[in-house]
């Protein structure tokens, strides 16, 4: 691929990218409905789990020194590109922290969205070249009700990650959901978004 190709892929696979280093959460329940889903629908897919593969988000000077090139020290970085490049839809799982991503997630933007191979500079700004992923689908949980995060807290995931990161790189479709109150929700209303977990994942 050269620094100016968008990249192209065919057929159809989900790459799940989650975040939560516990696995009682209900973060995980909610990877657990997703992935279920696709393995009812035959639909193909891999998972991504940060903290499990001790994915550090943080630049380091010699990781930076190749920031021009495209460059990588870090072996999980080019292995997350090529399931990138394999992927048509990339689905997120995390909590929201302080009205906003884990630093994980956002060291996953970093680290692993390389100038030359995720988007190119222009004179009118960034080019992206993932523009295989037809679709990006955000699924949180915060102790915070939704409507608090969109009206008071800088709507982040929506204007920030999603409208301006995920957008420069080319990806399309764009939601986010998130699972509002989470720690005062009842064992029913865990289940219904489960379930709408489910109809997303597939969708």
């Amino acid at each position: 691929m050269t620094a100016r190709k968008t990249l192209r892929k065919t057929g159809e696979r989900t790459l799940i990218v989650y975040a939560h280093p516990y696995d009682g959460s209900f973060n995980h329940a909610v990877l657990e409905s997703a992935t279920s889903a696709l393995d009812k629908a035959g639909r193909p897919y891999d998972v991504v789990d940060l903290y499990a593969d001790g994915f550090d988000p943080r630049y380091t000077a010699e990781e930076l020194a190749l920031f021009r090139e495209g460059g990588t020290l870090d072996p999980l970085v080019s292995h997350y590109q090529r399931l990138i490049e394999e992927a048509s839809r990339i689905i997120v799982i995390c909590p929201i922290w302080w009205s906003d991503v884990p630093a994980i997630v956002k060291g996953f933007v970093d680290k692993v969205m390389k100038q030359g191979w995720a988007y190119h500079a222009t004179a009118s700004g960034v080019k992206g070249h993932l523009g295989h992923i037809q679709q990006v689908l955000v699924l949180t949980t915060s102790t915070s009700p939704t409507w608090f995060l969109r009206r008071f807290c800088g709507n982040y995931v929506s204007s920030v990650f999603l409208g301006a990161a995920l957008k420069q790189l080319g990806m399309r479709r764009r939601a986010w959901v998130n699972f509002g109150k989470v720690g005062k929700a009842g064992r029913r209303q865990h289940k219904k978004h489960l379930k709408h977990v489910a109809r997303l994942a597939v969708k």
